[in-house]
């Protein structure tokens, strides 16, 4: 370590590798580093470097000191590896800033160590910046953030090539040019009075010498190619690429993508969540399949996931009828790394692609289709036609995604697992499986609709959870005709594989295939489904909306890290109606469906309506709780006699 000659001093007697030991120690402790910055000068150095090394503004009352900071000591601008500008909307503050961000993104501008960088306008997600201070932040702190940049895209290779000549002639030269290593960087901004700001000089974005990963949001790309990245094509290391919320444009798109040298991940985010403000949606690319495949195939040696989110389905009624469209050209048939596609069935992959089997890609492993909320059809009723997909001859998962939000229809469990709609869709994953395709069905589950992206720091993403898993269900059971009938059910674990085995069957004999699922499969499935969307309403929500059942399922012993609790008054007075409601018309709480136990490590369902058994009603007194457990418990011994 270069710092290594300042510990030799009359202060310092514990030798180096100790000394660097302990201050990695206390790495995460400020208040320890600050006290060790001040016994000595070359401590001063070491803890320092740790202490500056990751920065995160929530507020731009907090500049003017680490300005004070950086202007004792520029050691501690070159300290810095990681930097999050968050700064909240607070007029008071916001409005008389501007000269002390101007100082500090001066500062920025000479980080020359700085790895990770995540920028969000104080102004996002809102018509806020039509009033004051989104312009200046636009042609203020963009505008200097951009020549940052482009200063690191021309300076830091030359210093790249001086540094590597002194190292041959064994002399150790620092970097001085800031932002040169840069490896991901996050922005999103908007324009100066809409959502969307221009490319403009950013094109130095996909012309940088070390970034790797980069994720944008709110872009107008120009219907153009962008000449300044011709020079830069196959010569940037950019692996991870993330449109989010963009106006994307075939002919810039394919400027763009010619420049990285082995791109394996990209997104093409455009426009499905603002189309409500000031300009809608128009998308361009699945109106030009051919011209985007185009552009497409400047990756198809590296590619390995793509992920197109398209608001095309806005104006087509009938999403569940699949359609094809024939493009020139080989489609994706040359993106032999290519394993994982994620699309709607109105995306140019989907209809020029998927529905075109000569030109899909050749190694496919797992597509994933989705729906978004707002759709004219949903994929829990009118999934669609799921045999095309055992054309693809690769592919081993097929998962439906389907959208929703939390109080939403889409986002009940009964709903969801709707007695004919599950068994139809168990009938078709049995035949996908002869395929060798496995059916998911997953909930992509938003905190409410009004919470858009891009996601800001402190909002809540949206989470994925599989509310059918075909090879976990399985297709091997008895099936009887009253199988509403049955005593018990004993249930393979949830994650097996293995077949579910009626509990009064009296022979030896495997269950037979079949594609159809009894009345207690349903059953089961419709509780597991509420149980876990019933957790996470809580982890949006927070704990005062965790039913008093979930207890039996849950780890309670930590009930911190439940309390999500930032709606207003108003909203959680409409959700706990929601809930209630939903409640309402669901048979696990009223004591007339199945009731779950477990005896020596198996997991057993009991089909009731006796008050005893159910262990229910929270009205019960302790006595008959007890009576409950004896008779359930003698019911489980005499079923597993005859297993």
């Amino acid at each position: 370590m270069a710092s290594s000659g300042l510990l030799h001093s009359a202060t310092i007697s514990l030798p180096n590798e100790l000394t660097l030991l302990i201050i990695d120690h206390l790495e995460d402790d400020n208040k320890a580093l600050c006290a060790l910055a001040r016994a000595s000068r070359g401590l001063q150095y070491l803890a320092e470097e740790r202490l500056y090394r990751s920065i995160s503004l929530l507020s731009v009352t907090d500049l003017d000191a680490i300005i004070t900071a950086f202007t004792y000591r520029h050691d501690r601008v070159r300290a810095v590896q990681t930097l999050k500008i968050l700064y909240q909307y607070r007029p008071e503050d916001l409005n008389d800033s501007d000269e002390s961000r101007k100082t500090f993104n001066e500062c920025v501008a000479h980080m020359a160590n700085l790895r990770e960088w995540h920028i969000e306008s104080p102004y996002d997600n809102s018509h806020r910046w039509e009033a004051a201070g989104g312009e200046k932040w636009v042609e203020g702190d963009m505008h200097r953030f951009c020549c940052a940049l482009e200063a690191a895209c021309v300076e830091g290779p030359r210093e790249a090539d001086v540094i590597a000549a002194e190292h041959r002639l064994g002399k150790n030269v620092e970097r001085t040019v800031g932002l040169a290593l840069l490896e991901s960087l996050t922005i999103h901004s908007h324009g100066i009075a809409v959502d969307f700001w221009e490319l403009g000089g950013f094109h130095c974005l996909f012309r940088h010498p070390a970034l790797r990963n980069l994720h944008v949001s709110c872009v107008a790309f120009p219907d153009a190619e962008i000449p300044e990245l011709a020079s830069h094509v196959n010569k940037t290391p950019l692996t991870s690429l993330i449109f989010d919320e963009c106006e994307l444009e075939p002919k810039s798109l394919l400027s763009i993508l010619r420049t990285p040298a082995r791109l394996k991940h990209l997104t093409l985010g455009e426009n499905v969540f603002n189309y409500t403000r000031l300009r809608r949606s128009k998308p361009s690319l699945s109106k030009n399949p051919s011209a985007t495949l185009e552009a497409l195939s400047a990756v198809a040696h590296s590619l390995e996931s793509l992920i197109h989110l398209d608001p095309t389905w806005r104006n087509d009624p009938s999403l569940n009828v699949l359609r094809s469209v024939r493009p020139h050209g080989e489609g994706l048939r040359n993106f032999h790394a290519l394993v994982y596609l994620e699309c709607d069935t109105d995306s140019l992959l989907h209809r020029a692609v998927i529905m075109n089997r000569d030109i899909a890609p050749p190694s496919l492993e797992i597509l994933r289709v989705r729906r978004h909320w707002e759709a004219p059809s949903d994929l829990w009723e009118q999934p669609p036609d799921l045999d095309h997909y055992a054309a693809l001859p690769s592919l081993t998962t097929l998962e439906l995604l389907q959208s929703a939000y939390v109080g939403h229809d889409l986002s009940n469990a009964s709903y969801i697992c709707e007695a004919d709609w599950l068994r139809n869709r168990h009938a078709k994953a049995y035949r996908l499986s002869k395929a060798g395709i496995n059916l998911r069905m997953s909930l992509e589950l938003h905190k409410s609709q009004s919470l858009i992206p891009p996601y800001l720091h402190g909002e809540l993403l949206p989470i994925d959870i599989c509310v059918y898993d075909a090879n976990s269900i399985g297709f091997h059971r008895h099936i009887q005709p009253n199988d509403e009938s049955k005593t018990g059910f004993c249930v393979s674990p949830k994650d097996s594989a293995a077949p579910n085995i009626p509990a009064n069957m009296d022979d030896d004999e495997p269950p037979p295939e079949t594609d159809q699922l009894g009345d207690t499969d349903i059953q089961l499935i419709r509780f597991e489904t509420k149980t876990a969307l019933r957790a996470l309403t809580v982890r949006f929500l927070g704990s005062r909306y965790r039913p008093h059942m979930m207890e039996m399922f849950e780890d309670t012993s930590d009930e911190d890290e439940w309390d999500v609790d930032d709606l207003d008054e108003e909203e959680d007075m409409d959700l706990d109606v929601e809930l209630s409601d939903d409640d309402d018309d669901d048979d696990f709480e009223d004591g007339h469906g199945p009731v779950f136990f477990e005896l020596n490590g198996e997991f057993f369902i009991q089909d009731s309506d006796s008050e005893s058994i159910s262990g229910s009603d929270e009205n019960e007194d302790e006595g008959e709780d007890e009576d409950g457990d004896d008779e359930m418990h003698d019911a489980v011994e005499s079923q597993m006699s005859g297993i």
